[in-house]
């Protein structure tokens, strides 16, 4: 039985504006109870409070009055294991439905589901969110020490999801990681904010787990062409004409030729052969990499020592199915090569100045986010192939 000495509760609220209570089984009848003494004394509005870290220790706080003690929220408690994971059950089940569901509908159509700002963003952001609220839900105590743990934990079941089930690669999931990240904390932080200053708690709060299903189909397609361009050089000790005769007859490339980068652990393939050609069209250049991708530049311009440009032509077999992962697959709805081409600046009758520059598109819903890596990306594999012509000119 919880003895309270409503008369000394009665003085302090009016006196402070809060009173600490000592009770030793909290339950509703309780509160209904207390609530009720409250009412008849004429307070209104009020709210009940667990302190921090003290056992059976309770404050009741009227509405705008400042509490100088360390306080928590009181959450009902759930009767077993399943009753309390019974929420987060459902709530991944529902997200995870809701993201297979959208890669369905839009399986046929151009532009993936997947791709959409509502599955990339708005979705980490509600996970982040409601795993908050669901460990809030079973220890108020954390209420700032579990952000970073659901973050990890989201984007490692995130990741395992995407690869399992909608069988993403490798090169995807690395590039969204970041990304996603960032969302499931700031999903934490959201929660935190309104758990700390907003309370009410409501099993109805899980119903945010419905909220990206609704956008999907509501949002219009945000997505915008970027064109940018990426600019790399390398200083080489080599006359300028066996440079450019270098960058022209490329030949096989032997693997222990190409540096280690961290894009072909990503997933990229490594360049494997190349020869420009004369045809009757024209110049081209044929390109082949790693995993059966292979391609042809076409020549725009070719004025040697000084300068050679190409535009890309792929076709459906240019990149074999496996060989690099539908969202970045060059050509692609998300993704281009416009044109590139190669500077030669003479600076002695044995060094030479190699610019290398790429222009290209991007298609997506985030174009902020996705050049940061399309800049890396391109960079990091236009030192590679300028370090093969490096390497093979002052080193034979």
């Amino acid at each position: 039985m919880n003895l309270v000495n409503t008369e000394k509760v009665i003085e302090e609220l009016k006196e402070q504006g809060y009173s600490k209570i000592t009770v030793k089984s909290w339950n509703q009848d309780f509160r209904t109870e207390l609530g009720r003494i409250l009412y008849s004394q004429g307070f209104k509005f009020y709210q009940f409070y667990r302190m921090r870290d003290e056992q059976d220790q309770y404050v009741i706080v009227l509405e705008g009055s400042i509490v100088p003690l360390e306080l928590e929220q009181i959450y009902a408690k759930k009767s077993n294991f399943l009753h309390k994971l019974l929420p987060l059950i459902l709530v991944i089940i529902v997200l995870a439905s809701i993201v297979y569901f959208i890669k369905t509908y839009s399986q046929d159509r151009a532009y993936s589901g997947l791709m959409t700002s509502t599955v990339v963003i708005i979705i980490p952001i509600i996970l982040g969110a409601l795993l908050q609220y669901f460990a809030l839900v079973q220890n108020p105590s954390r209420l700032r020490n579990t952000g970073w743990l659901i973050a990890w934990s989201g984007l490692a079941g995130i990741l395992a999801f995407g690869a399992l089930f909608l069988g993403e690669g490798t090169i995807c999931l690395i590039i969204l990681s970041p990304l996603i990240f960032v969302e499931l904390k700031l999903g934490t932080v959201l929660m935190q904010a309104f758990c700390r200053h907003l309370w009410k708690p409501s099993f109805k709060t899980y119903s945010l787990a419905l909220f990206p299903l609704l956008l999907f189909f509501v949002l219009p397609d945000f997505s915008r062409n970027y064109y940018g361009q990426t600019q790399r050089e390398v200083i080489i000790h080599g006359p300028q004409d066996k440079v450019f005769k270098a960058i022209n007859q490329i030949g096989q490339v032997r693997p222990e030729e190409v540096p280690d980068n961290f894009i072909f652990m990503m997933g990229f393939p490594k360049p494997t052969f190349g020869m420009t050609e004369q045809r009757k069209e024209g110049m081209v250049r044929t390109i082949q990499w790693e995993r059966g991708v292979q391609f042809e530049e076409r020549v725009t311009a070719s004025h040697a020592p000084y300068l050679l440009s190409w535009t890309y032509q792929f076709s459906p077999t240019s990149f074999p199915k496996g060989s690099m992962d539908d969202h970045v697959k060059i050509g692609g709805p998300y993704f281009d090569l416009l044109k590139t081409d190669y500077q030669l600046e003479k600076l002695d009758n044995n060094t030479t100045k190699l610019i290398l520059t790429i222009d290209y598109r991007l298609s997506t819903e985030y174009n902020w986010y996705s050049k940061l890596w399309v800049n890396y990306v391109l960079n990091e594999f236009s030192d590679v192939v300028m370090q093969i012509h490096k390497q093979r000119l002052e080193h034979k």
